[in-house]
């Protein structure tokens, strides 16, 4: 991603987007004032893949490393979590409703996390990461328990942020925009616009693919896995 890219996506990160509504009026959000997300539904996809290795995943773009809150809410980085492995990063927040939002990204996460445990040689150079931009909800308490909700056979990590500002340069870096609909008063929603996006990173945090809800399915990710593997 280039850098005017990065920019013009940042120019959408965390910003305030006004609701339609009157002043002082606070009415839930429905889906239809979320609907920013491509596709009707998951991507199943109606072809056997290539073989692994019998194709290519020419480098996107470099990561770079970024502080982050484990689940026990301890600080740390999105590099040591990582180390020397592949990953499957992926950005929510815990409270998307989206019917094709983040709950499909951690979907699939989740089977992709069973098809590694079926494959321990490949799961031990795996890292799945699931990283929060609700940092005021989605506290290191709330990701422990999406944790152990899904209660991961391989290393599947949950990381959110103190605040927005330790946030904004991961979500800058990996070109993931973000809006937070406020209300015309400019109080927050508890809504978010975000293009759905999932990273395949290398061994040096090099971008070897990006999945949105159009093109992300387990099989998929594990084949890419395995061939840059």
């Amino acid at each position: 991603m280039t850098a005017g890219t990065r920019g013009a996506a940042a120019s959408l990160l965390l910003a305030g987007v006004v609701a339609a509504v009157e002043p002082g009026a606070h009415p839930p959000l429905g889906h239809a004032d979320v609907a920013y997300t491509f596709g009707v539904g998951p991507f199943a996809p109606a072809f056997t893949p290539p073989a692994p290795g019998t194709y290519e995943l020419p480098p996107i773009d470099t990561v770079h490393d970024h502080t982050v809150l484990d689940s026990d809410g301890r600080e740390t980085t999105l590099g040591t979590l990582i180390g020397e492995q592949l990953a499957v990063v992926s950005f929510v927040y815990g409270s998307c409703a989206e019917a094709t939002g983040c709950p499909v990204s951690t979907a699939a996460l989740h089977r992709l996390d069973r098809l590694l445990a079926a494959d321990p040689a490949l799961a031990r150079e795996v890292v799945l990461v699931t990283v929060s931009f609700d940092p005021v909800r989605d506290t290191p308490a709330h990701m422990a328990a999406m944790r152990e909700r899904h209660a991961p056979r391989s290393a599947w990590q949950f990381v959110t942020t103190r605040d927005t500002a330790m946030l904004r340069p991961l979500l800058e870096d990996f070109g993931q925009p973000v809006a937070e609909l406020r209300y015309p008063d400019g109080t927050p929603t508890g809504v978010f616009r975000h293009v759905l996006k999932v990273f395949l990173l290398d061994r040096q945090r090099r971008v070897r693919n990006v999945y949105s809800v159009g093109f992300l399915h387990p099989d998929l990710v594990l084949n890419d896995l395995r061939t840059v593997r």
